[in-house]
């Protein structure tokens, strides 16, 4: 007799994350292999102690982007997405049952942003990726094939450290890659007003204007031609 479940009253039951969480999981077994508190020490300098808005976690921020890097999310928006609804993902970050998933927007502001034009993110990002390694728990497939990235008379450890290097190198460009083709195609939907240029791109895009201009180069940018096309056009022009 075939059974039908419409209907079907929602049981109440008392349960905390820690109980959804298998105890043989991967990410219980990173997270007590893997060393994070070296990220409070090296980014207390850029956040203010006395005033303004409470920040995100730093240890927040990384863990966030590092379960997309050990399962293979190359978004911000779908990492947000998949911790929203894995329990696993959410007891990583230290996130309880009813707390709010940081926004990826928020997310990708911070990793760029948030140190001020240093590569500090991205160092301590590698640096968590190369204790992974170390540790047997991820094994750097992007460049463990590629001779011509590691010397054959390198040492172990250095050949580890050019791994996650490399890795974390891929993995942020992805992460770029994906919001722009992301944005690109929210705004030509209308759903987001385009991005407006900084102050630092206008000014290159003006001197790089100049600069055709003087050497009597078609502009790309405003004839709607190709790089090829102008070429042809002036031949004078390298």
């Amino acid at each position: 007799m075939m059974t039908r479940t419409e209907n079907k009253q929602i049981r109440f039951h008392m349960v905390t994350i820690e109980d959804l969480v298998p105890q043989d999981h991967f990410l219980r077994k990173l997270d007590q292999l893997v060393d994070f508190s070296f990220i409070y020490k090296e980014t207390e300098n850029y956040y203010c102690h006395h005033n303004g808005r409470p920040s995100i976690d730093p240890v927040i921020l990384i863990k966030y982007l590092l379960v997309g890097f050990l399962f293979g999310i190359n978004s911000e928006r779908k990492i947000e997405q998949e911790i929203q609804v894995n329990m696993a993902y959410r007891w990583f970050l230290g996130l309880d049952l009813e707390e709010r998933v940081p926004d990826h927007s928020t997310i990708s502001q911070n990793r760029r942003r948030r140190f001020h034009g240093t590569d500090l993110f991205r160092r301590l990002f590698e640096q968590i990726v190369l204790q992974c390694i170390e540790k047997g728990l991820v094994d750097g497939k992007t460049i463990l094939t590629d001779s011509t990235h590691v010397k054959a008379n390198a040492s172990p450890r250095k050949n580890i450290k050019i791994t996650a290097e490399k890795e974390t190198s891929v993995y942020m460009n992805l992460l770029d890659l994906h919001e722009a083709e992301e944005r690109r195609r929210l705004e030509n939907a209308g759903a987001i007003r385009p991005q407006r240029k900084s102050h630092n791109q206008k000014k290159t895009s003006k001197r790089e204007n100049r600069q055709s201009d003087r050497s009597g180069c078609w502009n790309s940018e405003t004839t709607g031609q190709t790089r090829g096309a102008a070429l042809f056009e002036s031949p004078e022009c390298g």
